[in-house]
């Protein structure tokens, strides 16, 4: 896999913030929504292995990497800023959304229906809140300047993560980025907590979906899809082994079959 030419666009939402995405390859559109701690170049890898089937537009969410923030943060905003995006990208564009980008895409889909849609282990609160009390001292941190400290914190009490996990994670190279993003986490999460726990409502996405989970993801995630697929009229699931929450990084060739095989079928 080589690394392909990109540009950045600009598509101006709702309520005038303007929101970045890294546009790559030619073929058919796909916009991508990433989740928490994420940004656009996260999904580059994916980008380039879709290069020669699709125009993936990754979006810079607000407040995170090129694009800007509104002066106050509300669920339905996010949504606008996909939105904005999407009709940038052409009416044709395939939706998808990773984890809390995933939440995201699906508020928007029951507004605005797309040409066809992507979930990977959207966070749907089915089992209670993720962030629940542990937010206000997440915040405490964030407060104080210790955006390193805050990460582990959330990472251990949000994400359930074992402690040689976030050692591991610490000693990564993507640690210094994450945590410089811990302070729109917080707003992150209390989206999910007050995301509502009704499957029902999808049945009004009839598009085509694709929902797509790592098979050493965790099992409340893949119970989720497991029932968003249930819940949704045209939803088919794949899944792929030996890989994880993140495939878009660690096996993006993979994750690019999938996606074109989808997108074409």
């Amino acid at each position: 896999m080589t690394s392909e030419p990109t540009r950045q666009a600009y598509a101006t939402s709702a309520d005038g913030t303007k929101i970045a995405a890294t546009v790559t390859g030619h073929g058919r559109p796909v916009v991508i929504s990433p989740g928490a701690l994420n940004t656009a170049q996260d999904w580059q890898p994916l980008a380039d292995a879709l290069a020669q089937h699709c125009t993936t537009y990754a979006v810079d969410r607000r407040g995170h990497g090129a694009s800007e923030d509104g002066p106050k943060f509300d669920f339905e905003r996010e949504q606008e800023d996909i939105a904005a995006v999407l009709e940038l990208a052409g009416s044709d564009a395939v939706l998808f959304g990773h984890s809390y980008g995933g939440l995201v895409t699906l508020g928007l889909a029951l507004r605005q229906p797309p040409a066809a849609f992507i979930l990977y282990e959207p966070p749907v609160p089915l089992y209670g809140p993720v962030g629940g009390d542990n937010i206000a001292a997440y915040e405490q941190l964030v407060a104080e300047g210790d955006h390193e400290k805050a990460l582990a914190f959330g990472l251990r009490n949000f994400l359930r993560m074992p402690d040689e996990a976030i050692e591991a994670f610490r000693a990564s190279p993507v640690w210094t980025a994450r945590a410089s993003m811990a302070p729109t986490w917080a707003r992150e999460l209390r989206a999910i907590d007050g995301f509502g726990d009704d499957l029902e409502r999808f049945a009004r996405i009839t598009c085509p979906t694709l929902l797509v989970t790592g098979e050493l993801s965790p099992p409340v995630l893949l119970e989720t899809s497991r029932r968003l697929q249930g819940a949704l009229p045209d939803a088919r699931l794949v899944q792929i082994p030996g890989h994880a929450h993140e495939a878009y990084l660690t096996a993006p060739d993979v994750l690019a079959e999938e996606v074109r095989r989808f997108i074409e079928s």
